[in-house]
């Protein structure tokens, strides 16, 4: 086993429990960070209307994230269980058909997201001053979702290789980008609430590519070969199953919020 996966199975548990459990917490907490810094930076640079613009979306960003979290935390739950087993050949098999799969998602919530989400913020009584600003704010969002799946998928194969350190690390490294690109977007640009969503996923982009690079370099257990890209059906249901119902877990407040907001 090499030194950035660690055995969740030799120790003590409630030291291994703690220490794997509070960057995961954290990591799920800064995740929030983004949209948070938006509503921020923009109701202090931009104005009111900007900021109830990006303000009305937050449920909406709330349930693609919650969503894709649980999807992708379910995907990556066959990986650990092979991880730990020490079945290596089998680990790299459900990598590859959650990073399979991870695209297919991508493409679909992309595609259903951005045609429907005019008829969404209608539905939720946006008011008209407001709504053009934030209409382009979450289809920026929406177009972007190829990021929030990037990283959430690489940091739960990291994550199930015993490593919940290094996503929180890349995590807060591209929260502070966010801020960055936040403020010379919206300052010296003067692109409004779209400079904001533009910096959103920048940031989201960067923290799933470093992801990407870490484990190119330092995690070779997830080398994978051709015959791991092959989608074996049995495997990508299973995949699907476990999925599928931790992501609505994930998004059923949000789903009741914007109930709520319309």
């Amino acid at each position: 086993m090499g030194t950035n996966e660690k055995d969740m199975t030799a120790g003590s548990p409630g030291k291994l429990i703690i220490t794997f459990a509070i960057p995961m917490m954290l990591g799920n907490i800064f995740q929030q960070f983004y949209s948070m810094v938006d509503t921020v930076i923009v109701g202090k640079f931009v104005g009111t209307k900007a900021l109830a613009a990006v303000g009305s979306t937050g449920t909406i960003g709330f349930l693609i994230l919650g969503f894709l979290m649980g999807l992708t935390a379910g995907f990556t739950v066959l990986t650990s269980q092979r991880f730990g087993a020490g079945d290596m050949p089998g680990m790299r098999k459900t990598v590859g058909s959650a990073a399979v799969l991870s695209v297919i998602v991508s493409v679909v919530m992309t595609v259903i997201s951005m045609a429907f989400m005019k008829p969404l913020l209608i539905l939720m009584n946006t008011p008209e001053d407001i709504f053009q600003d934030a209409y382009k704010y979450i289809m920026i969002i929406c177009a972007g979702i190829f990021t929030q799946v990037m990283y959430n998928l690489l940091a739960g194969i990291l994550r199930a290789l015993g490593n919940s350190k290094t996503p929180l690390y890349f995590l807060l490294f591209s929260a502070g980008l966010n801020i960055v690109l936040d403020l010379v977007f919206i300052i010296v640009f003067r692109m409004g609430a779209a400079g904001a969503a533009y910096a959103t996923v920048i940031a989201q982009g960067i923290s799933g590519i470093l992801c990407l690079l870490y484990i190119a370099k330092k995690v070779p257990a997830l080398y994978l070969h051709r015959e791991d890209w092959e989608i074996d059906k049995n495997l990508a249901g299973w995949q699907l199953k476990i999925g599928l119902p931790m992501a609505f877990q994930y998004s059923i407040t949000a789903i009741g919020t914007i109930v709520v907001q319309s």
